[in-house]
């Protein structure tokens, strides 16, 4: 399943900020229990040590420290046999002694005990063999961590639904702004088309209009007159298909997207080109085995129309160099002529639906004038990038880059 760029940019922003969240939240609600075990076990060591520093009277000095601090602290004597007897009571449900094992790893350090009441243990071992127990409940502390987290989870909820509503709000702009913007192109397109075809419209109607009155009795008149309707006719059906086709690659559906040899098509239109132009020096510098994933049509177009360029607008005997070769994750194809090339302003210029760099090229030799808005079209219909530059051979240089396929 493939995934708008609108819904992957959401996702991530959405999964970042919870991450963000929940990481220092997180962070926060284990620092704050880690604090409050902390004081539980320093509570629990004060009176071990004073047990411990009164090995004779080592239960009476336990519940002195405890009495001295007002500590809520749960204090046992448990026997060698096994016999409990509770010295002092605390908040604690006492439910008896832990397992031996871990009555003797609580001499060495507090350990927590789980269950339905849980606390924090430390023992002291007296000189004839029985354990003094002191227990901490630790249920407030568990209860304060869960209340955090429930808080923390409350909180990236909010911090989610907010970034989610901004989003929504931010794309819906970012849409409107969009939907003017391709109208404005639609409305300056469908005027820019009117006026393209009013001209060559004008003219059949001039010359038609002319023969029907026989206002041109001379054979020779008639003749010119039938050549240039011709004449306009076959630029005006050049136009129209260029027209369907800027139409086509400005619609969202793609044709026949498979993987392509890039190389294999390109060098098969380089010796066609070659074949067709033999006084012209061509030269092919093609690494082999490149491929993309795209329409072979569109990018047989765009081919196309580069080589129809430079046989309308360069002398038959300029040269030509056709490069095509990996960078990086992209293919960089360059198509270079030794032509007069463009003016200085069409290298800065964006390449817009009816852009003409030159308004006399097109009707001089017969094409719509929309060559380089196909070209520019297509390559982006193909996630490509189009750029015009100088070319070392003196002309003009088309330079296409295009994402490899991915195996």
């Amino acid at each position: 399943m493939k995934f708008s760029n609108t819904t992957r940019t959401s996702f991530f922003t959405i999964l970042l900020i919870t991450i963000l969240t929940l990481g220092i939240g997180g962070y926060s609600a284990i620092h704050a229990r880690s604090a409050e075990v902390s004081e539980a076990n320093a509570s629990l060591e004060f009176v071990a040590q004073a047990a411990l520093e009164n090995p004779q009277q080592s239960v009476g000095a336990a519940l002195f420290a405890i009495e001295q601090l007002t500590l809520n602290i749960t204090l046992t004597l448990l026997t060698s046999e096994g016999q409990e007897t509770l010295v002092n009571e605390s908040s604690l449900k006492y439910q008896g002694a832990p397992p031996p094992e871990l009555v003797l790893e609580a001499t060495r350090k507090p350990v927590r005990i789980s269950g339905e009441y849980p606390y924090q243990l430390r023992s002291v071992e007296t000189p004839g063999g029985d354990f003094i127990l002191i227990a901490r409940s630790s249920a407030e502390i568990d209860s304060h961590f869960n209340a955090n987290i429930t808080s923390l989870a409350v909180f990236t909820l909010i911090a989610d639904s907010f970034t989610a509503l901004l989003l929504l709000l931010y794309f819906r702009r970012i849409n409107q702004r969009d939907q003017t913007e391709s109208l404005s192109r639609m409305q300056e397109f469908l005027g820019d088309a009117s006026h393209e075809l009013r001209t060559p419209l004008t003219v059949i109607k001039g010359y038609v209009e002319m023969l029907s009155k026989k206002q041109l009795t001379a054979e020779s008149d008639q003749e010119r007159a039938f050549t240039r309707v011709g004449t306009e006719i076959n630029r005006m059906e050049s136009l129209i298909q260029d027209l369907l086709l800027l139409a086509e690659l400005g619609e969202s559906g793609s044709r026949d997207i498979e993987k392509v040899d890039v190389s294999e098509i390109l060098r098969a239109h380089g010796t066609d080109f070659t074949t067709l132009n033999p006084a012209r020096k061509v030269t092919l510098e093609i690494d082999p085995a490149i491929d993309i994933f795209a329409s072979r049509d569109y990018l047989s177009r765009f081919i196309q129309n580069a080589l129809m360029n430079i046989m309308r607008h360069t002398q038959p005997d300029d040269s030509v160099l056709i490069t095509c070769k990996k960078a990086g994750k992209f293919v960089h194809i360059a198509i270079e002529d030794s032509g007069p090339g463009l003016p200085e302003s069409a290298y800065r210029e964006d390449i817009r639906s009816l852009n003409r760099f030159d308004q006399s090229r097109s009707r001089e030799n017969g094409g719509s004038g929309l060559g380089m808005s196909i070209m520019s079209a297509v390559i982006v219909k193909l996630d490509g990038r189009f750029s015009l530059r100088k070319s070392d051979l003196g002309g003009l240089a088309i330079v296409v880059d295009l994402p490899l396929s991915k195996d």
